[in-house]
């Protein structure tokens, strides 16, 4: 409680003081009931331009007055500590907020509890974070990750993709991005995201794999028919397996039981519950990269009232926020719409686009140029918020569920071949171009 006095007290006799803690308070975060109608009167007439001293307060509301005279003169507290003074009051209200979430996670019932919980938990966190700073604050931070880049002599400074193509283009998957990755159905793209998915745990990367269509079952089969390169079609008719698949099936799953990778599999989770689910695992076991199988089977935000689009924006939001808080990146599987149907596809081709295309920092595309060569595809990468652009060719063996980049044979390449190079990507002078139809 004297830290609330010490905020009050300090606002009400220095304006300046309540502007450097109006990014950290909300009113919520005292405790007592006239302490919040204080401090959001306050934060009215500061908005408003008004003064707001203890005098300008009693003539606004003369039971709140008595309160800011009394404050005002009281003593034991600084100007220049405010905002340590505020600090200790969003400490204190995030740990009311915790003891009164414990409450109510001891009431839950459903089929969801710990879903639910996690999105009590999530709410309790700080309302405001952050703070504005100089420049040299951020330039600094750069230097040193340069000089670290340096040191560490990396090929890639992000996470590697599985393709050697596509980390050249994009420096790998980069923490803080939010990465759409969409196709028409039954194309490849969570076949494909698996084996990026593996990849990284195979480098000591930890993995979270959030699975909202297929069972955690299904994705542990796939898995295992990539890592033992077997017919995947085995795993539902074994009999098609001879002794050496078998063999090389226990072998990749000694593997993979020791890989840092983890999988949610609950159905139509909502973007909060995923996102708190998300922030757990970090905070436990730590995570370097986040993949969610798909967009569109996310329970939407706000119920009924609130259109499609609105509530794909939320989701989006949320996830590139998400990536953003954890410095991981999110790879956001989605479907296309038929505008992505047999010809090449772009931007406006994700369902209900503009969320989407704002949010995310790259988005790459798996396109089927010939819907009789279903080995042949082209990854596009359509969109890349501080890189280059440009397509790579893949030979698609969906059999062993793995994906290999390719050099394309000159009788397959579309009209006006010239300019491609190393695994089919074409460069042109001033960036990177995709082919045309």
């Amino acid at each position: 409680m004297n830290a609330e006095h010490a905020v009050l007290g300090a606002c009400l006799t220095d304006p300046k003081a309540y502007w450097r803690v109006a990014d950290l308070l909300v009113a919520d975060d005292f405790a007592a009931g006239a302490h919040r109608k204080l401090y959001a009167l306050i934060r009215d007439r500061a908005n408003a331009s008004e003064p707001f001293d203890a005098v300008t307060i009693h003539e606004a509301d003369a039971h709140l007055g008595n309160l800011a005279l009394e404050l005002a003169s009281s003593e034991g507290w600084r100007h220049g500590n405010v905002r340590a003074y505020a600090q200790m009051v969003t400490q204190a209200a995030m740990t009311r907020r915790i003891h009164a979430a414990g409450a109510q996670i001891a009431r839950l019932e459903g089929s969801d509890v710990l879903g639910q919980a996690q999105q009590l938990l999530g709410a309790c966190l700080p309302r405001h974070a952050g703070e504005v700073k100089h420049i040299r604050e951020y330039l600094r931070a750069s230097v040193a990750e340069l000089q670290r880049r340096v040191n560490a002599k990396e090929a890639i400074t992000g996470l590697p993709t599985s393709l050697p193509a596509l980390d050249e283009m994009l420096c790998g998957y980069q923490p803080g991005d939010l990465i759409v990755l969409a196709a028409r159905p039954s194309v490849g793209k969570t076949a494909f995201a698996i084996q990026s998915l593996v990849n990284a745990a195979r480098h000591g990367k930890r993995v979270l794999f959030f699975s909202l269509e297929m069972t955690g079952v299904k994705i542990a089969d796939r898995i295992q028919a990539h890592i033992a390169q077997v017919n995947a079609a085995g795993m539902k008719r074994p009999a098609i397996f001879d002794d050496a698949d078998f063999g090389a099936l226990f072998n990749a799953a000694a593997e993979i039981a020791d890989m840092p990778l983890y999988i949610d599999e609950t159905p139509a989770l909502t973007v909060e519950a995923l996102c708190a689910r998300a922030r757990q695992i970090h905070a436990t076991t730590g995570c370097d990269l986040i993949a969610i199988d798909y967009l569109t089977q996310m329970t939407p935000p706000g119920g009924p009232k609130l259109s499609t689009a609105d509530a794909l924006q939320i989701i989006t939001r949320a996830l590139k926020g998400l990536a953003k808080e954890l410095n991981v990146p999110v790879i956001l599987l989605s479907q296309l719409n038929r505008d992505g149907e047999g010809h090449r596809p772009t931007l406006k081709a994700l369902r209900d686009s503009g969320a989407i295309e704002q949010d995310a920092d790259v988005v790459i595309f798996l396109h089927r140029p010939d819907p009789n060569r279903r080995d042949r595809l082209v990854l596009i990468v359509e969109k890349q918020r501080d890189g280059e652009t440009g397509d790579i060719w893949l030979d698609s063996n969906y059999r062993h569920q793995r994906f290999t980049a390719i050099d394309l044979p000159v009788d397959d390449q579309p009209s006006k071949p010239q300019g491609f190079g190393r695994f089919g990507q074409r460069k042109q002078q001033g960036g990177w171009n995709g082919y045309q139809d």
